[in-house]
């Protein structure tokens, strides 16, 4: 959700720098854009770990004591907790590369 204000901030930022006729206001949207997209980057960041305590802490031994899953199932349920735990691992890299991406291209 942030990546789309980002986006509107990055496109809106030199119309409205040109009509406020100033560059703070240029910068100033800019910078807002960045940080919308940084705290995308922190929210995914401080994601990961909880997914992968609520995968691997909590949900595996749930299922292993409960009876839920047969022991022969048991790597295949791992497997499945480990690719969820990946799915938000590659949402915080890519949110990091947006980030680099969008720097890199405003220097």
């Amino acid at each position: 959700m942030t990546d789309r204000f980002a986006g509107v901030f990055f496109i809106a930022s030199p119309i409205l720098g040109g009509l406020a006729r100033t560059p703070l206001a240029f910068f100033g949207l800019i910078g807002l854009g960045i940080a919308l997209l940084a705290v995308r980057v922190i929210v995914d960041l401080v994601t990961l770990p909880v997914e992968t305590d609520a995968s691997f802490t909590k949900a595996l031994p749930i299922l292993e004591s409960g009876g839920y899953v047969d022991a022969v199932d048991m790597p295949a349920v791992r497997s499945v907790l480990r690719a969820a735990a990946f799915t938000y691992l590659a949402g915080a890299l890519i949110s990091l590369v947006n980030l680099a991406r969008w720097i890199r291209l405003l220097r």
